[in-house]
């Protein structure tokens, strides 16, 4: 369970709300079993970019300042990964049924993925067939993460 997401407040009132917000969640982002691993890559691809985030500390200020001294091709190389990054977190995101705010729909997802794991067998047998598939999908969508982090690279030449 995180605190960004806002599946604590579904969590606290218990597993009737988890249910509920579950099957919304579901229907809004149009997720299915077929497409759980798309909406895992707005994931991966999220934390790769994250990647070229600042550590405010002074070994990063340090680092930071003699990288900017020493600015040319490898500072050029940074910038054009980046920009291969952020076309690929634009095509990933294009791709889903659920259009909308990036930053919404990955929180949503997220949020589902937080609320699956209060789910157990017998919760999940209330729901229709279609919708418990997704998110026992859901909840599998980890297994063989780093293959899926080396697909997503090669697909779009990260």
């Amino acid at each position: 369970m995180c605190e960004l997401c806002g599946c604590n407040q579904y969590i606290k009132q218990g597993k009737e709300s988890v249910l509920k917000r579950t099957v919304e969640i579901v229907k809004e982002l149009g997720i299915t079993v077929q497409n759980t691993d798309d909406y895992e890559e707005t994931e991966i691809i999220s934390r790769f970019i994250a990647s070229f985030g600042a550590i405010e500390d002074e070994v990063y200020q340090t680092a930071a300042w003699v990288s900017y001294l020493h600015i040319g091709t490898r500072q050029l190389g940074l910038d054009e990964r980046y920009q291969a990054h952020v076309r690929a977190f634009q095509d990933i995101f294009s791709h889903l049924p659920a259009q909308g705010e990036p930053r919404y729909i990955a929180t949503t997802y997220h949020q589902l993925e937080q609320l699956g794991k209060e789910l157990d067998d017998s919760d999940l047998a209330v729901l229709s067939p279609e919708t418990r598939e997704t998110v026992e999908a859901v909840n599998q969508v980890h297994q063989g993460l780093p293959k899926k982090e080396a697909r997503l690279r090669q697909r779009y030449g990260l």
